[in-house]
This record gives C-alpha cells, structure tokens and sequence, in this order.
C-alpha cells in the first residue's frame, strides 16, 4: 500500500479516496491532510490517478464521473453551505417527472465562477436545507421553481415538473406561485390550470384541446351514478346535457357507463399530444350525436383532489 510522509503524517493514498464523499476532494482539503501540492498537481496530470472536474476540485479517479460525482463537485465548487436544486433536487426529492440533464445547479451566498457543468444562482440568504442522500438540497418549492426557470420555454417539462410536486409532493399551488412570481410568466397558466383542478399533464392538453371548440364546459374529475343511487364509476370530463363522458385514460366503468345509456368519448394522451385536431373532431362529434338521443338520468360528485 503507498504511503507519504510529511511532518510525521502517514497519508494513505490507496485509502484516501474513502475519506470523500464520492471521491470529491478540494486540493485544499487533501493539502490540509499533509499531501504535498506538487503529488496532488503530479497525480492530476494526464496519466495520473486523478482528474480535475471543477477548479480546485478534483475527483480522486481516472473513471468517467458519474451524475453523483458532478453534484458533489459542484457543492464543493459553490462553498459551504451551497445547496443542490433544480432537477437534481428533485431528483433527490423522490420527483421523476423530468429526466437530470443539463448542468447541475446550486445556490450559493457566495459569487462563484459559472462553468458548462455547473449553473450557480447566487442568492443572499439561503433557504433552510434538508438533507437527502447525503446532499444538501433545497426545499421542494424552491427546487421546481429552479427547475422549471431552467427548463422553459419547454411547457411540457414544466407542466410536468408542476404536476408532479402538487400532486405527489403536496406543494400547495399558491406557494409554486409565489416562487415563480417573477421571470417565469409562461408557467403561469399552467399554476392556473392546477388552481383550476389539473393534476395531470393529459387533463391540461384536455382543456386547451377544449378551449378550441364549440362546447359548453364539462364537470371535471366526477363520479357518476344513476337516479336511484347505483354507482356506475368515474369520468375525467363530464356534460349532462347531452349525457356525455369524456375519458383520458382507459377506465373499465366504460361498460357501465354504455349500459346506463351515457354516451362515452375516449382520447389516449398520444392522441392529445399528436393528433389534437383528430382528437377535437372525434369528441365534437360525439357531442353533436349525443345530442340526438335523450339524455339519461344520471347524478354526478365532484371527485376530491389534492390541493
């Protein structure tokens, strides 16, 4: 096993690595521990057993660094305190509604130098941090509006992001919007959507599909049953005169639904995005069909949602 010596310290060098989260050391650090600058500069050289990632951060391996490292560098890179955000915070969150792509992005008290890998939004005081997977991240709220700051002018990923922290981190809409209040205009429909009731990314192409067509306005997100109080299931979008549902998603209440005479409209979410005049054309027509019947006695509740 190598070892150096300096002032009677014994530096393992084949352990050292363990000492670091992730192999990411400061030559600052590995200085402190007795390392002489010129084996740090020699093992950084091509060749050696170590690389610069950021300046004066290194990666204590010769190996590609891994998305883990890169966010370990950049915290040691923006100083103490620095936070993880944007995607990777929501990563880290448990949100996966975007892949991580892109620099890695952190706050920082501190001015610091962009590079291509890393982006740094300097801020004066940090928010408090929590902890996940080892890494000081940023709060969810704080994190999608980083993330989605940095994913526009991509609607679908931003409206995606939002979906995702309301419906599955329970963000309230007002906080998000309070957060994005200022240089992220385009995500302001997409906070009134989710205001409105949406909690999917297929229910908001929905209602701009709607938006576009003769139609009075459904009931969203209800449950349906018959006059005398027999359930016959759910609907995404709901007309009661003329008896029409709408369905997103494939939902085995349809057959019910036929049997109690409601006229059922179905559109993929790969029809919405792709095809979205097809898919106005087929629900207009439904509608207009519907109409020519009468219209069965049905009782409808508006389904709860997170907020």
């Amino acid at each position: 096993m190598r070892t150096h010596t300096r002032d009677r310290t014994t530096i393992r060098l084949d352990a050292l690595a363990g000492l670091f989260p992730h192999q990411v050391a400061t030559a600052t650090e590995l200085i402190g521990l007795g390392l002489p600058n010129d084996e740090v500069t020699a093992r950084c050289r091509p060749g050696g057993e170590w690389q610069h990632l950021l300046p004066g951060v290194l990666l204590l391996s010769r190996k590609p660094p891994n998305r883990p490292q890169w966010m370990q560098a950049a915290l040691r890179h923006a100083g103490p305190h620095a936070q993880l955000t944007g995607v990777d915070a929501l990563q880290l969150h448990g949100m996966r509604a975007v892949p991580v792509a892109g620099p890695v992005r952190v706050l920082s008290a501190r001015p610091v130098d962009p590079s291509p890998e890393v982006g740094v939004t300097r801020i004066r005081v940090l928010p408090p941090p929590v902890v996940r997977r080892g890494f000081l991240t940023a709060p969810l709220t704080r994190a999608a509006a980083d993330a989605v700051r940095a994913l526009l002018p991509d609607l679908d990923a931003v409206r995606a992001v939002l979906t995702e922290v309301v419906r599955r981190g329970g963000v309230p809409v007002a906080d998000l919007a309070r957060a994005l209040a200022r240089g992220a205009e385009p995500a302001q429909q997409v906070l009134a959507d989710l205001a409105g009731g949406v909690r999917t990314v297929p229910q908001a192409w929905a209602r701009a599909l709607l938006s576009d067509l003769p139609l009075p306005p459904p009931t969203w997100h209800v449950e349906l049953e018959t006059a005398d109080g027999v359930a016959l299931g759910t609907a995404d979008a709901w007309w009661p005169e003329p008896g029409l549902v709408w369905q997103l998603t494939p939902n085995p209440d349809n057959h019910r639904l036929i049997a109690a005479g409601i006229a059922v409209a179905q559109t993929t979410p790969q029809e919405l995005r792709q095809s979205p005049t097809t898919a106005a054309r087929t629900l207009h027509n439904a509608h207009r069909q519907a109409a020519n019947r009468p219209a069965p006695r049905i009782e409808a509740t508006r389904m709860t949602t997170k907020p």
